[in-house]
Parts: C-alpha cells; structure tokens; sequence
C-alpha cells in the first residue's frame, strides 16, 4: 500500500510541476477589475475582424472511425479507432446585423469603460489603466 500513496504523491507532484505559474497579484487585480469589460471587447474584436474579412469562419470538429492495422492473439487484423477532425468553412454574414451589433457593443464598452478603470486604478498600473485598449 505505502508504494499506492507514494505513486500518487509523484504523479501529483508531476501535475503540479506542469501547471502554468499563477497570475502576479498585479494581473489578478487587473483581470478580476476588467472582467465585465473583456467580453463585449473580444467580442466587438471578432466583430470587427469579420468585418475586415467579409465572411465568418465556422469550426466544426467532427469524429469518425478510422482503420488501423492492429495485432490481436498473434493475428494481424485491421481496428477501428475514432479519429477526431478538425473543419474550417466561410460562412456569408449580415453586414447591417454585425454592423449593429458593433455599435452596441462600442457604447456597452463605452459605459463599462470608466468603471473597469477605476476598479483597476488600484492594481499598480497607473497611467497604464487609462490608456485605451490594444487594437
């Protein structure tokens, strides 16, 4: 039994050891006070870069069976293992619809912002926190 607890032991050690570093304080404070804010951003991020582009891109993850060449009691034979896929595709959008949807969130922003800046004032960014958000 005590070689269970310390097989265990390792392997937790391992994920541990494989996990990214947290966050400084510095960014949890950030991150925590622009939450509400990071939404409608990414969000009027993809909007925007749609609209640069002219289409959407839709993913679709499909999963199938593929034949493999396999070995069972000595024989070679042919297995099936699900094999995952991975589709990108166009997808036309509505101009006027992202259009609109662009606005909305710009003046949703526009009324988060001054929250989300105040709320991040205290997180040692200074100046940093009111400049306007990366494009």
């Amino acid at each position: 039994m005590p070689r269970v607890h310390l097989l265990f032991a390792l392997c937790t050690a391992l994920a541990a050891g494989c996990a990214p570093p947290p966050l400084p304080p510095e960014a949890q404070c950030f991150a925590a006070a622009t939450a509400q804010y990071r939404g409608p951003w990414r969000e009027a991020r993809r909007i925007e870069a749609e609209l640069a582009r002219g289409y959407a891109i839709e993913r679709t993850r499909a999963t199938r069976l593929a034949p493999i060449s396999c070995h069972e009691a000595g024989r070679r034979g042919t297995c099936f293992a699900e094999h995952r896929e991975t589709s990108l595709r166009k997808v036309p959008i509505n101009l006027e619809w992202h259009r609109a949807r662009l606005a909305a969130l710009e003046a949703r922003m526009a009324a988060l912002r001054p929250a989300a800046m105040a709320a991040a004032a205290p997180c040692g960014y200074g100046a940093r926190a009111a400049l306007p958000p990366p494009r």
